[in-house]
């Protein structure tokens, strides 16, 4: 018999040829339609002969069963009846295939060997067993296979991305038959496969000039050009190329195919996988499952990003509804998956896990865009946990949600490996290499948070270099700006962040980022007027900027507007509670509204003056905000002194109610002391905010703390009274005024006035220096008294103090600071004398308005003339309790 060739000629049966009875070349249509191989790879590897798809009459022998077909000797006739039953389908290919590697092991002469094998590599390729093809390809090189052979394994050795097997067989076919041009177009997507797309890109110009007439030719060029295009990156191109190839040849599901996955590479996902579901339906195995999986994982994809679009601009409960049904039909998505995947064959297992692990990374991005950090977590920790390579996109989604989950310390390895994993195809700037500047900066890493930004500076100009006019905006160079701004702000710079956004508002007064940057220098400049002036300025330019609202919620509070700003966070919170902002908002608020527990203690030695030794425990336990503005709190006072001429203890506690609303803060209470002439009585304070600059207060204490030891031990007591005026240029400036009267109960009378002058020269992310010079004189009605009286003195010293950032976590920080005073004291009757301090402490701040301190000090100061040196150890701790 003959076999058809594709130009129409025949050739007779010869030793490259296969012999009658041998399976023929042509099973494109078998591998391509049931194993969603790409259509051409198929179509070409396996040639035209349509010598499986006649029926030899005489060769319809009666064929034993497998078993013993298996057992018997190889001979020629039987295996011609093989190849029979098998295109008749009265045999299976699995149980085709345990003949031939049957015979395979048995002794055979090597024109027998090269026949069984080349139909064991067909059968195998036909079927869909394209490891086992490629394992047989392996024993029994091309050379050795006949020519209807090397179709198919070119085939298996694709699918399974034997790159190796591929070529060797491609070169073998090439040599055997140097104008075949099946073997020349599946050199074209060789070199494809192997990225090498001018290679191919060449092989294709050849193979088109002159244009070929024969319709399959044209078919199989025009797929070549449609392939050649998509590696290209031309979408157009190749979305033209199929469909004239669906016009030569109408109701082609192959052709189809390919070009909804061109549409689904384009940018159309949703449509392609739309249409996909269409053809399947219609005519069942036009797309493989895997193709099917793939398509809905990219139309998934561009949803998510549709409605992530869709909830930006919309407030209220509709906001997320979109990235709802995404996540729920990724759900239903990744159930698809798992069910055929698990029937998939082992050569395509790389490739559904590949789609399994991007729905399962565009999942980790829907639920971070959801508000579900924790749930985003959880999914990569599972995700990790297997041994998943994420795409650089879901490395940095398992960024974010470590960022917001205040986790920044784990979210940095995740940026720096989604930007390296990325490589050249991340444009500078991008998101990831935003979110990467900020969580350097949260976690102390400041030197490479510059580093970072400066090379985003240096990528992004102020006009676009590519465009289609000169000098067109670039707007990516006003976020750039912005962020610089907020960087300098964040590294405890804001002098020069004041300076950088007056800048940027003069040139963009409307801007969003540069509005929401000017108002939240001034909140944390010490200016909560000019903070809620600019706020108040911005909700009627963007009001719905949630960004600028939840920075105005926070202003309000620190204003005292504590109805208001509920009111606010409250409307916010219905807008979009899925938003990182709000939920930390509400974090804060919870903190700075809630109860709170403060504690200050301390203890020293060796002051003789004033005790020997003393120790004290003052606590305040307030309640929550009550109708946003009243707090209930309880005060207690403990302490001891041992004194030369006697010890003493104080308890103390009292029951207080606190007032604020906008500048005013008034609080009262009652108070119970267990010893003294002024064992109950009253206290209360009044506060007024004067504007940005000045700070007026008034105090008193019918049972004043600051009683010396000795007189308590002598049963005298105190009354105090007190008043105050501050005025603050800013975060590092401040002039104070204080007066102070004693009343004692043995009718002595102490006055006291203290001026100061704080400044902080230095300001850095790692170290700030300040000082405070003070000057204060006291005078006193009585010195016959035992406790320390001077009828007047005075003294002035200079601090300096330095503090260091040990250690950064978001919003939880360690600091070690060193504090150091000189001066002098005077004192009526004794002259003057040097007075000297040192202190060191520990500062940690663990989160919303959760503050630690603790530290040593000594210190020398004369008292009637003799200079006492005293040490003491001190703790602070405040803490709110919600």
């Amino acid at each position: 018999m003959s076999i058809h060739k594709k130009d129409g000629g025949t050739a007779a049966a010869g030793r490259n040829e296969a012999p009658a009875g041998s399976l023929p070349r042509n099973l494109a249509r078998v591998v391509r339609v049931a194993r969603g191989v790409p259509p051409i790879v198929c179509a070409l590897a396996l040639g035209v002969s349509q010598a499986y798809a006649d029926t030899d009459a005489d060769a319809r022998a009666t064929n034993p069963p497998a078993a013993d077909r298996s057992a018997a000797a190889y001979d020629a006739q039987q295996h011609d009846a093989l190849i029979v039953a098998r295109r008749a389908g009265r045999i299976t290919p699995a149980e085709a295939l345990q003949q031939l590697n049957a015979w395979l092991a048995a002794p055979l002469d090597d024109a027998q060997r090269r026949r069984v094998a080349s139909d064991a590599v067909s059968i195998a390729a036909g079927d869909g067993r394209f490891a086992e093809a490629v394992a047989l390809g392996r024993r029994f090189p091309p050379a050795q296979l006949l020519d209807y052979a090397l179709g198919p394994l070119t085939v298996a050795a694709r699918r399974t991305r034997d790159l190796a097997l591929q070529g060797e067989t491609i070169a073998a076919w090439r040599a055997r038959q140097p104008a075949s041009r099946d073997a020349r177009i599946h050199e074209a997507f060789w070199h494809l496969d192997s990225g090498d797309v001018a290679g191919a890109e060449a092989l294709y110009r050849a193979l088109s000039q002159p244009a070929p007439a024969d319709a399959a030719d044209r078919i199989a060029l025009l797929e070549l050009r449609g392939a050649v295009a998509r590696a290209g990156g031309d979408t157009l191109q190749a979305l033209a190329a199929y469909t004239a190839s669906s016009a030569l040849q109408p109701g082609r599901a192959d052709a189809r195919r390919e070009a909804d996955l061109v549409l689904a590479a384009g940018g159309a996902a949703s449509t392609a996988f739309d249409d996909a579901e269409a053809a399947e339906r219609a005519h069942p195995g036009t797309f493989s499952a895997l193709s099917l999986s793939t398509l809905q994982q990219q139309a998934l994809a561009q949803r998510l990003r549709w409605a992530v679009q869709d909830r930006d601009e919309r407030m209220g409960p509709s906001r997320t509804t979109s990235l709802d049904r995404v996540l729920a039909d990724q759900d239903a998505a990744l159930a698809r998956l798992d069910a055929a995947a698990a029937n998939a064959g082992p050569a395509d297992a790389e490739a559904w896990r590949t789609v399994r692990i991007r729905l399962q990374a565009d999942r980790m991005l829907a639920l971070v865009e959801r508000g579900r950090p924790a749930d985003a977590i959880a999914l990569y920790d599972t995700l990790r946990a297997t041994g998943a390579e994420l795409p650089p996109y879901g490395l940095a989604a398992a960024a974010r949600a470590f960022a917001q989950e205040r986790r920044s310390i784990d979210a940095v390895p995740l940026y720096e490996a989604a930007i390296a994993r990325a490589g050249a195809d991340l444009p500078m700037p991008d998101e990831i290499h935003f979110g990467l500047v900020y969580a350097y900066q949260d976690t102390g890493r400041f030197e490479e948070a510059e580093a970072l930004l400066q090379r985003i500076e240096a990528a992004t100009p102020a006009f676009l270099r590519l465009a289609p006019e000169a000098r067109r905006p670039n707007a990516q160079y006003t976020d750039v700006s912005g962020m610089r701004g907020l960087l300098t702000l964040y590294g405890n710079r804001p002098a020069l962040a004041q300076q950088r956004f007056a800048t940027l508002t003069d040139e963009a007064p409307l801007n969003a980022g540069y509005a929401y940057g000017a108002a939240l220098t001034e909140r944390l400049r010490d200016h909560p007027e000019a903070a809620l002036a600019r706020f108040e300025a911005q909700a009627a330019n963007q009001p719905f900027d949630i960004s600028a609202r939840a920075g105005h919620v926070e202003a309000l509070m620190d204003a005292g507007e504590f109805a208001e700003a509920r009111r606010r966070a409250e409307s916010l919170e219905a807008d979009a509670p899925d938003a990182a902002e709000v939920r930390d908002l509400a974090r804060k608020r919870r903190a700075i509204t809630g109860a709170q527990l403060e504690i200050d203690a301390g203890a020293s030695t060796g002051g003789a003056a004033i005790a020997d030794r003393e120790w004290r425990l003052d606590s305040r336990l307030s309640s929550g905000l009550i109708d946003d503005q009243w707090r209930v709190f309880y005060d207690q006072s403990l302490g001891r002194g041992d004194t030369a001429i006697g010890d003493a203890n104080r308890a103390r506690g009292g029951l207080g109610l606190a007032w604020q609303r906008g500048r005013w803060l008034a609080e009262g209470e009652v108070q119970r002391a267990n010893t003294g002439p002024y064992r109950t009585s009253v206290a209360g304070r009044v506060d007024y905010r004067a504007g940005d600059a000045w700070r007026l207060s008034a105090t008193y204490d019918g049972d004043s703390k600051e009683l010396p030891w000795k007189a308590q031990v002598t049963g005298v007591g105190a009354r105090e009274a007190g008043a105050s005026v501050g005025y603050v240029v800013d975060e590092s400036r401040r002039f104070d005024l204080k007066w102070k009267q004693l009343d004692f109960s043995d009718g002595n009378l102490r006055n006291g006035l203290d001026l100061s002058w704080s400044e902080r020269w230095i300001s850095t992310p790692r170290f700030q220096l300040e000082t405070r010079l003070g000057a204060d004189a006291s005078r006193s009605r009585a010195q016959d008294v035992a406790y320390f009286s001077p009828s007047s003195d005075a003294s002035a010293q200079l601090s300096v103090r330095a503090q260091w950032l040990n250690w950064k976590r978001d919003d939880r920080q360690f600091f070690q600071a060193v504090e150091i005073g000189g001066g002098g004291y005077r004192q009526a009757g004794f002259g003057t004398g040097a007075l000297w301090s040192v202190r060191y402490e520990h500062r940690w701040n663990l989160g919303p308005r959760m503050t630690l301190r603790y530290g040593v000090s000594i210190s020398a100061h004369p008292y009637d003339g003799v200079r006492e040196r005293q040490r003491g150890v001190f703790l602070n701790l405040s803490t709110p309790l919600q």
